[in-house]
């Protein structure tokens, strides 16, 4: 039963045969299915056509999608459709239509998390070129069902999948990498790799994204194998014995990074993705491309790992080597026999992969907005070198966990946040499925084994003022406390925090990339003066991204020695 949308009043009937007025504005106001009232936005249906969703724009309406425009195209949807939406995307979506539902309040979509059960649903198991990558390259982590599921499936995908075979290997992957202390740990490795990293930094001034790029993979390797591969300087080294003796390290950034590429434009083509449900053996020009990039990535990535394992067994391990997350994965490996040593060996790789392009993604629009905002810049600068005055290593000259927490830095964690707001790295702030029961959202009964994406309202004017400018001190407790009892105050909720989504499906390497991030970010900003020197961009209107995670196309930037 629906009641009037007027923005005079609305009866609502209630029990005992009596109506009371309640004023209705943009509010609706009906029953659920038990007859008690709700409000909430009213669910909106896309039209949707059969293997091809709502992604044909004269027939459903939704605004054309492209990589390009993806903060646009979410925002002209709430607007068009409204804040409860069930359309259709192919391979993200469930069934033959790809149906999917997108809300845009993070309280409802909790509701979503609590049902997630002992085997949740992410959007990672939507990946369905990596899982076909994975199978057909002989992956370990993908093993034959006894029988085949419910949607025709025959194999398990491990971390992939939402089975006991994810749980096993997320419980493995994690321990040591979620707990804060354990992450605190690997820190002075990664502050290393930022240090030799921002010293290269002009020297890559007009490919920002790619050092960005490089940089990620020198940190993340510190911390998976403990050592410094400083791709970051030898791949601007003139010395040809250098550059041969580290293109391997650079040929896998290359790979990985077209491996995310190659999966973004295979998605704007259900037909990439018709292709390979009902015709597996045949394989497409895109997904040959994408599938060269993964085996590249998976032969470089797993000779470094078992590279490592064998030293380990021959005791000839540094310190640092000693301490980093792969020596402590044999171990605990060995130890528990809970995955085999092959096991272990895909999963750090997996972790080595995704975390080259999702890092440097939200790297790379943190120092667009620095660079955009000399004020802020300098701010961020002040407090950095109180804090490694007070607080630093090495006579108060080296990056250390005190330096880049939040109780002595909050300005550079302020700065984080905005960036977030304003320029999330990826399309929707997460993605869910309710695998373990049907659920309520806003008064609608969604079955079991839907999908649902909680889409971003963070750089939507009509919950913040001036959406596109850069202010950390939105986050400041005035800041918040200016919003409490508003609608602005949804801003604050948790799952509007940072980029690694929330629940049992939280990205395992959040901790340590968040620290990647605030270590890189303020290397940089200690060592150098950055600016945008080409006069036609002034703010964020003139910065184009594409891809997913979304990244900066970043221009030109100027770095001035500080030192």
């Amino acid at each position: 039963m629906m009641l009037s949308r007027s923005t005079a009043k609305a009866a609502i009937r209630h029990g005992g045969g009596k109506s009371r007025l309640i004023p209705t504005t943009s509010t609706i106001y009906r029953f659920k299915s038990s007859g008690c009232p709700v409000t909430g936005p009213i669910l909106k249906k896309v039209p949707t056509l059969p293997f091809v969703g709502s992604m044909i724009p004269q027939h459903s309406g939704v605004p054309e999608f492209q990589m390009s425009r993806q903060y646009e195209f979410n925002s002209e949807m709430r607007q068009k459709f409204g804040e409860f939406i069930h359309f259709g995307i192919p391979g993200f979506g469930v069934g033959l239509y790809g149906h999917m539902y997108t809300i845009f309040d993070p309280n409802e979509m909790a509701k979503v998390v609590r049902s997630e059960g002992a085997y949740p649903s992410g959007l990672i198991e939507k990946l369905w070129q990596w899982r076909r990558a994975m199978l057909e390259s002989g992956s370990v982590l993908v093993s034959k069902k006894d029988s085949s599921s419910s949607d025709g499936e025959t194999h398990d995908y491990g971390l992939f999948d939402k089975g006991e075979g994810w749980k096993r290997h997320r419980t493995f992957l994690q321990t040591g990498m979620l707990d804060p202390v354990a992450a605190r740990g690997f820190l002075p490795g990664i502050v290393l790799a930022a240090e030799s990293a921002s010293l290269v930094a002009p020297l890559h001034s007009h490919n920002v994204n790619e050092y960005m790029n490089y940089t990620a993979f020198d940190m993340f390797c510190s911390f998976m194998f403990g050592k410094q591969m400083n791709t970051t300087s030898t791949s601007v080294s003139t010395d040809p014995t250098v550059k041969g003796e580290n293109k391997e390290n650079e040929q896998f950034v290359t790979a990985a990074l077209g491996v995310f590429e190659k999966t973004n434009a295979m998605n704007l083509f259900p037909l990439e993705f018709l292709m390979a449900k009902f015709f597996p053996w045949y394989k497409t020009t895109k997904y040959q491309a994408l599938q060269d990039d993964w085996d590249t990535v998976r032969e470089i990535g797993l000779r470094l790992i078992y590279d490592f394992v064998d030293r380990y067994d021959r005791d000839e391990l540094d310190e640092m080597e000693k301490a980093s997350y792969l020596a402590g994965a044999i171990e605990r490996q060995r130890e528990s026999n809970d995955i085999t040593r092959d096991e272990m060996a895909e999963l750090c790789l997996i972790a080595l992969f995704v975390g080259v392009d999702t890092t440097s993604s939200v790297t790379a629009w943190n120092l667009v907005h620095l660079a955009l905002n000399p004020e802020c810049q300098e701010k961020l600068h002040a407090e950095l070198v109180e804090s490694l005055n007070a607080k630093g290593s090495n006579g108060g000259t080296r990056l250390n966990a005190d330096v880049i927490g939040k109780k002595v830095s909050p300005y550079l964690h302020l700065c984080f946040r905005e960036s977030h707001r304003a320029t999330p790295a990826f399309g929707a702030a997460m993605w869910k499925g309710n695998s373990h029961n049907e659920i309520e959202i806003h008064g609608e009964t969604l079955p079991q084994g839907s999908m649902v994406q909680m889409g971003h309202i963070s750089y939507d004017e009509d919950y913040i003022d001036e959406p596109k400018n850069f202010r950390p001190e939105r986050w400041t407790a005035e800041g918040v406390a200016s919003r409490k009892g508003t609608k602005s105050e949804v801003l604050d909720h948790p799952f509007m925090r940072d980029p690694f989504s929330q629940g049992a499906r939280r990205c395992p390497g959040s901790r340590v990339a968040t620290n990647e991030i605030h270590a890189m970010i303020s290397q940089l900003i200690l060592d150098w003066k950055i600016s945008v020197p080409d006069e036609k961009i002034n703010s964020l209107d003139d910065i184009t991204y594409d891809a997913g995670p979304i990244k900066p196309i970043i221009p030109e930037l100027k770095f001035e020695s500080r030192r």
